[in-house]
């Protein structure tokens, strides 16, 4: 059969429509199949044994010193670049509680978080209520912290290291609908949500994960509301850390995303400082397929009630799995492996084979895989993703 490609070469790969027109399938050849669904993509998938030293890694977090690294036993370990010994910075004491019941299949489990520049690290139940922060220096616990449990185990611990005017701060939810942002050495509180009031925009929501942008400008939260419905939404977070709760009087760029019922804990990334990604196409949780809507946060159009709504500038389908974002590009990493998105076009621009990233070393410009049964990490560049 003659390819609609026009190449005098081998069909490869599965049929791929021929023009906008029509819905008939035709072999292409695999130069081509390439081009239109992304072929593998340069950068090597580097793969490396956990220093020796380390137990049963469960977490990882970036920091411009190194990874450091939360193992079964608690111990917050530094694992300098290109070293193969590790070395204990502290120790925690925040433990799944006993006989805790997941919700809708959400287990309890310990996240590391980690500042920027390695001063700080925190340890926290995700769908639960408590955790720690430390002080990397000394390995002191610095705050206990704690939310006030109501409804907790729906989403995991909301909390973001960011920095400030030179310095470091620690965002967390301390009320199920408020987060605040505290000095992580002291606890001091900079920055407060204002108490909720029924008629303002930001009431009624429980705070989910946190995502920063990529320079810190704006924050996102994974959140949901009644009855129940996941709706993202979004603020300035420089505003917010400057001026305080007087920030929320003039709007502070509170942006909500389109609700989709009983579905959120999303994929979800910051492409820039106004476009945020989330995955999911639909709008109820039994309809979802995969795929990706991206928003401009900062234009918004008014809707019939009065509703002040991000524009939503592209919509496509194919990503699933988690999401992370470098250059302007979507990285999904679905079952079987990452695969590479052009954010604007919708396409898919390229694919790494059998690597599913877990966390983004945003520093070194890796995305990595923890195989905590293997006692490894896999790191890939995301400057490999340009062919």
């Amino acid at each position: 059969m003659p390819l609609i490609c026009g190449h005098d070469a081998p069909a490869y790969g599965l049929p791929l429509c021929g023009n906008e027109k029509t819905v008939t399938a035709s072999p292409v050849c695999e130069e081509c199949f390439d081009a239109a669904e992304g072929a593998p993509v340069g950068g090597e998938v580097e793969t490396t044994d956990l220093p020796s030293g380390a137990g049963r890694v469960i977490d990882v977090a970036p920091t411009r010193g190194g990874l450091l690294l939360l193992d079964e036993e608690g111990r917050i370990l530094l694992w300098e670049t290109g070293a193969r010994t590790c070395r204990e910075l502290a120790r925690g004491s925040v433990t799944v509680p006993d006989g805790s019941e997941p919700w809708c299949g959400r287990e309890q489990t310990r996240r590391l978080h980690a500042s920027r520049d390695g001063a700080f690290a925190a340890v926290v139940i995700d769908y639960g209520r408590h955790g720690e922060v430390y002080d990397l220096s000394s390995g002191a616990v610095t705050l206990t912290l704690e939310n006030d449990g109501y409804h907790s185990d729906t989403v995991p611990f909301s909390l973001a290291f960011t920095e400030h005017d030179g310095r470091n701060v620690l965002l967390h939810r301390r009320q199920w609908s408020l987060i605040e942002a505290v000095d992580p050495a002291t606890g001091e509180v900079l920055a407060a949500m204002p108490v909720e009031e029924e008629s303002a925009d930001w009431s009624g929501y429980f705070q989910g994960a946190l995502h920063l942008s990529p320079g810190g400008t704006r924050i996102a939260s994974d959140a949901w509301c009644w009855h129940p419905a996941g709706r993202p939404v979004a603020w300035n977070l420089g505003s917010w850390l400057t001026e305080g709760e007087g920030a929320w009087r003039t709007g502070n760029g509170w942006a909500a995303l389109p609700p989709c019922e009983y579905y959120w804990n999303r994929p979800m990334a910051w492409l820039d400082e106004d476009r945020i990604v989330i995955g999911g196409l639909g709008e109820d949780e039994e309809e979802i397929v995969p795929g990706a809507r991206v928003f401009d946060v900062s234009r918004v159009e008014t809707d019939q009630w009065g509703h002040r709504n991000p524009v939503e500038v592209a919509t496509f389908g194919g990503p699933e799995g988690a999401f992370f974002s470098a250059d302007g590009l979507l990285f999904s990493a679905g079952a079987d492996g990452l695969d590479i998105w052009d954010p604007v076009a919708g396409a898919r621009t390229g694919s790494v084979p059998g690597f599913v990233p877990t966390h983004h070393d945003a520093l070194a410009g890796h995305l990595l895989a923890l195989d905590p049964a293997r006692g490894a990490i896999r790191r890939w560049p995301t400057s490999g993703s340009r062919r």
